[in-house]
């Protein structure tokens, strides 16, 4: 256990994206669902949330209508379900696997009509910047027929939600990938590993940075080869979200399939992980990296972690000048991990 990690306070949750009958009905007629996750800080932290449409199902509003609107919050969301048109972003449809970040502000529209039913993971950077934020022209409307309940989402737990575009902290960042800065959005798909990075491991590894720049959200994307394994961790420092969207693997003793998700509150310590004979592709969601790279580095400077810091690093400068300390970790294990590592 690091010196600063504490017993974690909530259960493991685990469940799968084909089951969602027991999630919240998000809709009157109870065909919109979702199970969220609330990660991180209760004020700001990001939140987890996977979605599921019907078949029918034109959008989140009850007129089936789609709006064009804007968050006050990084996105990053990925389709799960087998087809091909699961949900249309500005006139670009989404199958499996495929996934887009978006920074906070940027105007969109996005429809389900048309499509075969949808099943999406969303995650928001900072649930302060959960509200859509309409035209003037088009608020009353489609704020009247928007078909879902906050009070659903977050339950007891509402934040402040921003009330200003300008209360966001934005920063988007890829390994894998450069960013326009004049259109902040990035297109991919887990099927396609050619630009994401090879580990000694064997494994291959693509991240997205989002939200505040000093300690935001991490989302790792990882194919695991054929039986590799990952060992046993100490109590981590911030919650996770993790998702098999592909293959198979074992973690203690449980066999875990595709669809398969569990949320993993800071201070859990985590068992041994085999991954199956075809090996397996995962989506994980990190609340705080910087926490996460504390309590990491302190457990094991292994080569994979040095690897994984060294890609970290390279996102790091390029949010920030380089003459200042990468990444607010000052002279932690991180830090000095961080600035040990390439670069």
């Amino acid at each position: 256990m690091t010196g600063n990690a504490q017993p974690a306070s909530k259960p493991v949750e685990e469940g799968n994206i084909a089951f969602p009958q027991r999630w919240n009905s998000l809709s009157e007629d109870g065909d919109y669902r979702e199970i969220s996750f609330l990660m991180g800080d209760s004020e700001s932290g990001p939140m987890a949330r996977v979605l599921s449409f019907p078949p029918g199902r034109g959008s989140v509003r009850a007129n089936g209508r789609a709006y064009s609107h804007h968050h006050r919050t990084d996105t990053f969301r990925i389709a799960l379900a087998s087809h091909s048109q699961q949900t249309r972003v500005s006139g670009r449809w989404m199958g499996h696997g495929e996934f887009l970040l978006r920074g906070a502000n940027d105007v969109y529209v996005e429809s389900l009509e048309g499509g075969h039913g949808a099943l999406l993971l969303l995650v928001s950077a900072d649930r302060r910047g959960y509200h859509p934020v309409y035209s003037a022209r088009d608020r009353a409307e489609a704020e009247a027929t928007l078909d879902e309940s906050a009070s659903i989402v977050f339950g007891a737990e509402q934040p402040h939600f921003h009330e200003h575009d300008e209360d966001t902290a934005s920063g988007l960042a890829a390994t894998f990938a450069n960013l326009n800065p004049k259109r902040p959005e990035l297109y991919g798909d887990l099927h396609d590993q050619t630009s994401w990075h090879r580990m000694s491991d064997g494994s291959d590894v693509a991240m997205v940075l989002m939200g505040d720049p000093s300690s935001g959200t991490l989302v790792e994307m990882t194919h695991w080869p054929s039986g590799a394994s990952e060992p046993p961790k100490s109590p981590g420092q911030t919650d996770k979200f993790w998702l098999l969207t592909g293959g198979s693997c074992y973690i203690g003793e449980r066999l875990y399939h595709a669809g398969d998700f569990r949320f993993v509150p800071a201070g859990t310590v985590e068992p041994e992980i085999v991954h199956g004979d075809s090996g397996s592709t995962e989506v994980v969601v990190i609340a705080d990296r910087v926490r996460w790279m504390e309590s990491a580095c302190a457990q094991d400077q292994n080569t994979r972690l040095a690897e994984l810091a060294g890609l970290i690093k390279q996102q790091h400068e390029a949010l920030y000048p380089r003459d200042t300390d990468t990444s607010g970790l000052g002279s932690s294990p991180a830090g000095e991990l961080l600035s040990d590592s390439g670069g």
